[in-house]
């Protein structure tokens, strides 16, 4: 069998990669990512005031 050295850092990172799995399926069952576009939507439209103001105050 093969020594820890060899399966040891492949075993870590399939728990690490499971682990993030679950905390991701687990964010988007509780709704931790409803609504996360809002803010950039919010800013993209100040911003398309911002410029169209003034393109009409030129």
């Amino acid at each position: 069998m093969l020594g820890f050295e060899v399966t040891g850092p492949y075993l870590s990172a399939l728990l690490m990669s499971l682990g993030a799995l679950c905390i991701f399926i687990w964010g988007v069952l509780s709704g931790a990512f409803h609504g996360a576009d809002d803010a950039a939507t919010r800013f993209y439209e100040r911003e398309a005031e911002n410029d169209n103001a003034k393109h009409t105050g030129e």
